[in-house]
């Protein structure tokens, strides 16, 4: 990654990490999405890691959390964030959102917030989260952002976040 780049994450993660907090609270946005003890949980798109840490203690010991983005400085960024602050049920995945290599059906719940734009386009990540997402899992999404009816039903929308269910094929 070039100057450019490194000097694009710096400021988003300054945004993240100074700026952001005074205008959004990240366990409201995670309960909204539906997110709860216990789940095992994807978050698409983690960048600084804002909502990575807070999932965590919402999953608690039983759950997991899996922060995945493209870009190498964030995954490096928010794996140093999951080891300073001594959290054990949280990883990162450096991979693209479109082919995330993990496995079929392993997650109660997906978030996508904050996704500006997705490498290839946003649709190619529907089919993706679908196949990881467990039978009747939800698919949570900020924004305007939505995913196929043909893939997903919407269940229910709070403040920005919307949430969908996995539909069976």
């Amino acid at each position: 990654m070039g100057p450019k780049g490194r000097m694009s994450f710096r400021m988003i993660r300054f945004v993240h990490e100074t700026l952001y907090g005074l205008f959004r609270d990240p366990v409201k946005a995670l309960s909204a999405a539906g997110l709860g003890p216990g789940q095992q949980a994807l978050e698409i798109g983690c960048g600084p890691g804002f909502f990575t840490i807070p999932a965590a203690e919402i999953v608690g010991g039983g759950g997991r959390v899996v922060a995945l983005d493209v870009n190498p400085l964030a995954v490096e960024h928010v794996q140093k964030k999951i080891e300073r602050e001594g959290v054990t049920n949280a990883r990162t995945v450096l991979a693209d959102a479109a082919r995330t290599n993990l496995a079929d059906q392993s997650f109660d719940l997906v978030f996508v917030f904050g996704l500006a734009h997705a490498r290839g386009g946003v649709d190619k990540i529907w089919p993706e989260l679908h196949r990881v997402l467990k039978s009747q899992g939800i698919l949570a999404v900020e924004g305007r952002l939505g995913p196929p009816e043909s893939l997903f039903e919407a269940v229910r929308r709070e403040g920005r976040i919307s949430q969908f269910r996995k539909m069976d094929r």
